[in-house]
């Protein structure tokens, strides 16, 4: 069972969400309680759990501020599941705490050990994990209950908010809208060149904001941009799949499990006065939901602190070819079918699966005997522009099962800057490496996807899943931070 489903379960039997733990994939039952352990009414269970058991305060609650904190305090994202505030909430949700940390479901920390260090790593150790379940099971405590749990492991949100810009108008999609792909204009609110700091993309409507794509365009582009959005006065921005439609620059990016993004000490992005930002939201309306202004707030450099680096994102591409099981069939299993009904949704915009098998010299028929409900891909493309590499960040959709990306494979200088060997669509996190990193014009990066049909819902129809724009089709890249330090 991948953790995502577990979450889910556990919502659902226990209505409040999970608690937090490691990522070790190992798994624990819970134990009964001690036979000598009193017998409390739920009314009780903050006073007659107050005893002296010194090893909380010096070996459990450290792990607790560390880790669960993070996401379970303040207006973390975790918020909505359960709340950890205090000292009493983590007694009262230890049977959850157990669960999860056996599992492997918390603390999300989707890369493994093959890849490079990287900054914030809040997955246990093995000693970290067994020392939290053996609380957990008998939750005693020798702080006051009601003790603030406080999260030690920094932000949950941009740490300096300069603004907070909504787009010029909301989005409102109608409900069993599968997929709607929705460019929204967000005006920037400078009159000179500014630089950037960090980004956070706040969604609104979270249970139908898929993810989310920023780009910056020029003052040149803004006519072009509003003729297009004045198409549907309706609602706010156009329709765009695949890309804004207009000459840009892709610059932010959300996707769950995404938090706020702070460029390196001394980097930024720069802004100019008439640039202005349009943001590709992906909607998924398997429910009702209000008009969507999902915003985004910014963290402005101050002149002091100039000049900066510039950071830019750079995108590396693997195929997406997923044939139906030889034990499927359909008139979707053949991939003419499916590609067209793609192109027929999205257009050939939103439909790049021919164009990124082009890019990789691939063709349909290289993945053709991948019948058994399991496919992978691969790509090598060679860097084009060097600089330090300062954050990395997988992508796939829903059936995704694992994510590799490698510099310079096969040579002396192999280095696996990120493994994911359990792909969990809920935490794309943009990972940031301890050590510093340099690539250069002709470095290769290898970038290897690969998909479980078994994870696909049951209830969609058989088809050949490709690459395009929908949550139930696929996507393998990787988009990488590169600092151009030309100071």
């Amino acid at each position: 069972m991948r953790i995502g489903q577990w979450f889910l379960i556990v919502l659902g039997l226990a209505v409040v969400g999970a608690g937090c733990g490691g990522n070790d994939g190992s798994s624990d039952d819970a134990a009964p309680a001690a036979p000598n352990a009193p017998a409390t009414t739920e009314e009780q269970v903050t006073t007659t759990r107050f005893v002296d058991s010194s090893g909380f305060a010096e070996e459990v609650l450290p792990i607790i501020e560390f880790t669960c904190a993070r996401c379970h305090t303040g207006g973390g994202p975790g918020t909505p599941h359960l709340r950890l505030e205090t000292v009493a909430d983590a007694i009262e949700n230890s049977d959850l705490i157990v669960e999860a940390v056996g599992l492997g479901a918390m603390p999300p920390w989707p890369s493994s050990n093959l890849s490079v260090a990287f900054k914030n790593d809040w997955s246990l150790t093995a000693t970290e994990r067994d020392a939290l379940i053996a609380w957990a099971r008998r939750p005693l405590t020798d702080l006051d209950p009601t003790t603030p749990i406080t999260s030690t492991a920094g932000i949950k949100t941009l740490s300096d908010v300069d603004y907070e810009i909504a787009p010029l108008g909301g989005y409102d999609g109608e409900q069993d809208q599968p997929d709607e792909y929705r460019c929204l204009i967000y005006d920037l609110p400078f009159d000179e060149t500014t630089w950037i700091k960090g980004y956070e993309f706040v969604p609104d409507q979270t249970e139908v904001v898929h993810h989310a794509i920023g780009y910056k365009l020029g003052g040149e582009q803004r006519a072009a941009a509003d003729v297009l959005a004045a198409n549907d006065p309706e609602n706010g921005g156009w329709t765009c799949f695949g890309g804004t439609g207009l000459p840009d620059q892709r610059v932010l990016g959300w996707v769950p499990g995404l938090g706020p993004r702070e460029y390196p000490e001394g980097s930024g992005l720069r802004l100019r006065a008439d640039d202005f930002i349009v943001i590709q939201v992906h909607y998924h309306y398997e429910v009702e939901a209000p008009v969507d202004f999902s915003s985004l707030r910014l963290d402005v450099a101050g002149t002091e602190e100039l000049p900066l680096d510039s950071v830019e994102s750079v995108r590396f591409f693997a195929p997406a070819e997923i044939p139906c099981a030889s034990w499927e069939e359909g008139p979707l299993c053949e991939r003419s079918a499916a590609l067209a009904a793609a192109e027929a949704k999205y257009g050939e915009a939103g439909t790049q699966a021919n164009l990124i098998n082009s890019i990789c010299e691939a063709s349909p028929e290289d993945f053709a005997h991948m019948t058994d409900g399991v496919a992978s891909a691969s790509c090598d493309l060679p860097v084009r522009e060097g600089g330090q590499i300062v954050s990395v960040l997988g992508h796939e959709h829903e059936i995704g099962a694992s994510f590799r990306m490698t510099l310079n494979p096969g040579s002396p200088d192999e280095l696996i800057l990120l493994d994911i060997p359990d792909w969990d669509f809920q935490w794309q996190l943009a990972y940031e490496p301890v050590d510093e990193i340099f690539v250069k014009p002709a470095d290769i990066i290898r970038i290897e996807c690969s998909w479980d049909r078994s994870l696909r819902d049951d209830d969609l129809e058989p088809a050949y899943v490709l690459w395009a724009d929908g949550t139930h089709d696929e996507m393998c890249f990787a988009t990488v931070g590169v600092r151009e330090v030309v100071r």
